[in-house]
């Protein structure tokens, strides 16, 4: 999961225009405007390419003057988690198993 929170820049005579077309964009709110141009959205989707996407594509709406990442939030997919954790464990184990052979092979040797 992805949050991005972002400034937006725009003239304040298209500021009804660019909320109309970030209104239409996936995962995109649209929280705040005031009369100077500023308007604070936020991009909330599962897939962080997308985001990042949709940030840089921003500046493709007309009257957009400029857009800034004020803040980021990133977290892995629990599935995506499971798989790490699973795939540690099994390092851990195969460890465990190589220091257990060794220790065994030295016991053989003094015995």
């Amino acid at each position: 999961m992805s949050i991005y929170s972002v400034v937006i820049h725009t003239k304040p005579e298209n500021i009804s225009s660019v909320s109309t077309a970030l209104e239409k964009l996936e995962g995109v709110e649209l929280h705040a405007t005031n009369e100077k141009g500023k308007l604070i959205v936020t991009v909330d989707h599962h897939d962080r390419v997308y985001c990042s996407e949709t940030l840089m594509g921003f500046h493709n709406i007309p009257g957009v003057l400029n857009s800034s990442l004020v803040y980021e939030y990133f977290e892995e997919d629990a599935s995506q988690q499971d798989e790490d954790t699973l795939a540690d464990d099994n390092i851990k184990l195969l460890n465990d198993a190589c220091e257990l052979k060794e220790f065994a092979k030295g016991e053989q040797s003094t015995n």
